[in-house]
């Protein structure tokens, strides 16, 4: 069982992809945030069963895709011109690319409320490699203050740190104790960047999201709730941003 399949809902065809896998034992349905919908369901489950479960959240799943559409209408990924607004932890820069006859590598620095890209004449995709590097530098630097900060109040020991692009998540963590981070965290306010890295922390100590998990976390973190506000509020939209205009989208932790 795995593939395309379509439902009429409404008069609006809704089409969606069956991926049959054994590592899951219930059937679980998935928006994407370009609106293709996903039901990932052991392969014993039958067509059938599929189909009765996307009909029954056919609504949610329609106003999941208009909520997604209106995202993406007022985030749209970058165009990488001078004087594009970059957000960096919780302040917009402006873009400044700048040609630097006889740079090997391109670099970014911010001065001055702007983000400065110098280059010696590289195409764009090169300008957002070097920005992304960038940014994946400021966020590790970040993670790692936090991790030493917390790690040891918690009484964990995290593994290997790594500065990620993610599709789903701003942050995760392995049973390992290794803690993979989003380069876009740079992007937020470092108070709401702490909120992620310690939420990783405490699943060192707490695997779920028990009360036990969210005692925990209020224990570290007091005004936890309201970063998290920010993040559920925000995040969204600093991803889709933080993208350059093509097809392909992220989502959210």
């Amino acid at each position: 069982m795995m593939g395309m399949a379509s439902i009429l809902h409404r008069s609006r065809r809704l089409v969606y992809q069956v991926v049959a896998t054994p590592r899951v034992k219930t059937v679980a349905l998935r928006v994407h945030r370009d609106g293709t919908v996903e039901v990932r369901a052991p392969r014993s489950v039958k067509q059938a069963q599929v189909r009765r479960l996307v009909a029954r959240r056919a609504d949610w799943i329609v106003e999941r895709q208009r909520y997604f559409l209106d995202l993406l209408r007022r985030n749209p990924g970058k165009e990488l011109k001078n004087g594009e607004s970059f957000p960096l932890f919780g302040r917009n820069h402006r873009l400044m690319i700048e040609s630097r006859p006889g740079v090997e590598t391109p670099f970014c620095r911010s001065e001055a409320r702007r983000l400065r890209v110098f280059v010696d004449g590289q195409s764009k995709e090169v300008v957002w490699s070097a920005i992304r590097g960038w940014y994946s530098a400021l966020t590790e630097k970040k993670v790692i203050t936090a991790l030493r900060t917390h790690a040891p109040a918690l009484s964990v020991k995290p593994g290997r740190l790594r500065i990620v692009d993610q599709a789903q998540r701003w942050a995760s963590c392995a049973k390992t104790g290794d803690i993979r981070c989003n380069w876009r965290l740079a992007m937020m306010p470092g108070p709401v960047l702490e909120y992620v890295v310690v939420h990783e922390l405490c699943h060192l100590r707490t695997p779920n999201h028990s009360v036990n998990f969210w005692r925990l976390l209020k224990s570290v973190l007091p005004d936890y709730e309201k970063r998290r506000e920010w993040l559920k509020r925000n995040g969204p939209g600093l991803a889709l941003t933080m993208e350059r205009r093509q097809t392909g989208v992220v989502a959210s932790h």
